[in-house]
């Protein structure tokens, strides 16, 4: 609401757009002046004209003209502005708003390998420098999935302004940006590192925004003598749109490594994550394309929404030592398995909330204390779920399409 209002005070303006190489101009300007502007130059000879009052303290800000190629005319009103100020309209003169940078990335048609090495090669179709460009993996991780992650990084092709591949571990990095573990440690998109602290048992929303929505479910112990639970990520919930998809880990009296401890569930529905082959489980949902995919044999996965998120996991216990070192005093009967994350989110909202999610604010400062062996994020009581699959918390702003899809 801050930011709304921060951009609707300083609006005020014609629209007019000018395509094919012509201009459009508009001034708004706040405190009872008239911002008038005119654009012209549309693809097909048509002309746009904007006119724009748009001006705080209530005044009203009214804008028509759009021009459209084709030959066709659009009009409509619109600036609403704050402080009290009407402004109506609707119309679409604007475009969409661009998708970031990352959703170039994959913008990319595989080609054949090199025959005497194996090297994959990426056909670029991202708008930009790397447009039609062919991009080879280095001999050094000749794959973009290799099946032995622990002793082999994979190919990451970048088809967008950067216009590279590199080699890189597909697994989470604890000290990256947007990562989630330990006793939850977090390392936020500014680049700033806070611990959180909730209770176990407990949901709390990891992001909230207008198309996603992540929950965390939080498992625990407090020894006897202790104020409060340590705590640890047992399960992520990721809903968009009508769907669900459940990443967790299962509960396990003694911990073996090459037994697998990773459940996935697909809107309520139990999912096996294939170990062989392409080693991965794949579904259209609507517009988006999910993918669940094993980064190695066991317990490591990579999860893809398409257009919304991508996420390393990686499922691991409280081992002896780190017991004995942290003094968690766990029980013999249970080896705590839970979740370390890494986050990539793409196309987020600059009002985006969460524990996580409002650390990728534009101008986002993070009130936690530094210099401090444990800086901690406050907020248990704004973030906190009803449960691991509800998006409802004092500030989230995540809301199910009509149809939904019931979750167990």
């Amino acid at each position: 609401m801050h930011i709304n209002t921060i951009l609707a005070q300083n609006n005020g303006n014609g629209n007019g757009n000018g395509n094919g190489g012509n201009n459009g101009n508009g001034n708004g300007n706040a405190g009872g002046n008239n911002g008038n502007g005119n654009g012209n130059g549309n693809a097909g000879g048509n002309n746009g004209n904007g006119n724009g009052n748009g001006n705080a303290g209530g005044n009203n800000g009214n804008g028509n003209g759009n021009g459209n190629a084709g030959g066709n005319n659009g009009n409509g009103n619109g600036n609403g502005n704050g402080g009290g100020n009407n402004g109506n309209g609707n119309g679409n003169n604007k475009p969409n708003k661009p998708p970031a940078d990352a959703a170039a990335i994959t913008n990319y048609a595989m080609l054949s390998a090199l025959p005497k090495t194996g090297q994959e090669r990426a056909f670029c179709q991202a708008r930009g420098k790397c447009n039609y460009k062919t991009l080879t993996c280095p001999a050094e991780c000749p794959q973009r999935k290799p099946k032995k992650n622990k002793k082999q990084k994979g190919c990451f092709i970048n088809c967008s302004s950067k216009c590279e591949v590199t080699c890189k571990w597909r697994r989470p990095k604890c000290n990256g940006y947007g990562s989630l573990c330990y006793d939850p440690r977090f390392v936020g998109g500014d680049g700033v590192m806070f611990y959180f602290h909730g209770s176990k048992g407990s949901d709390f929303a990891i992001l909230s925004d207008k198309n996603l929505h992540i929950n965390a479910h939080l498992i625990g112990t407090r020894p006897q003598g202790r104020t409060r639970d340590f705590t640890w990520v047992q399960a992520l919930s990721i809903m968009f749109d009508t769907h669900t998809l459940v990443i967790a880990a299962n509960k396990v009296p003694l911990w073996k490594d090459n037994v697998d401890a990773l459940i996935v569930k697909w809107d309520g529905e139990s999912v096996d994550i294939p170990t062989d082959g392409e080693a991965e489980w794949s579904v259209n949902a609507g517009e988006r394309g999910v993918v669940v995919e094993r980064t190695d044999d066991v317990n490591t996965v990579r999860v893809r929404v398409s257009g919304l998120v991508e996420i390393d996991i990686r499922i691991t216990p409280i081992g002896e030592e780190e017991n004995r070192i942290h003094n968690y005093r766990l029980p013999a009967d249970d080896a705590f398995a839970h979740l370390e994350t890494q986050f990539r989110f793409f196309n987020l909202s600059d009002s985006v909330e969460g524990i996580l999610g409002k650390t990728y604010r534009p101008g986002y400062v993070s009130p936690v204390k530094r210099g401090v062996a444990m800086p901690m994020m406050g907020g248990e009581d704004k973030y906190q779920t009803p449960s691991l699959y509800s998006p409802s918390c004092k500030v989230c702003r995540f809301n199910r399409p009509s149809a939904v899809i019931a979750v167990a």
